[in-house]
């Protein structure tokens, strides 16, 4: 029972370590960029190294870009609740325009925020 408890204790402690000061996300993140030139996204991703991280955080970020310059299509097993989500986008030059990086103990959490130009979007059919 004690060796439970123990645990337990260490799973919420490293829970806490693992979260982020709301105070520390990048006020880009929560507001990209507007342009008449470009379209920006934000992506976020926690992992056990920086590079992991940023590489979860870049890929989120470019699945947020996709679902703006795509279509979405949204499957579902008939009797199920199982949705799938399916975006369909050509993404052409993203470049990751800003990226932050918090590390608390042994996880990291990283922000990015990338950019496409409007000229090279290409809606899919």
């Amino acid at each position: 029972m004690n060796r439970l408890i123990t645990f337990v204790l260490m799973m919420l402690a490293t829970t806490a370590m693992a979260q982020v000061d709301v105070e520390s996300i990048p006020d880009w993140y929560n507001n990209p960029p507007t342009s008449a030139r470009k379209i920006y996204a934000a992506g976020t991703a926690t992992g056990p190294t920086v590079d992991v991280a940023e590489k979860k955080a870049t890929m989120d970020a470019k699945i947020q870009l996709a679902r703006q310059v795509g279509q979405v299509k949204y499957l579902s097993k008939d009797g199920e609740s199982i949705t799938t989500e399916v975006v369909k986008a050509e993404l052409r030059d993203v470049r990751v325009e800003r990226k932050k990086v918090i590390s608390t103990g042994n996880s990291h959490t990283v922000f990015v925020l990338v950019s496409m130009k409007k000229k090279n979007m290409k809606r899919e059919s």
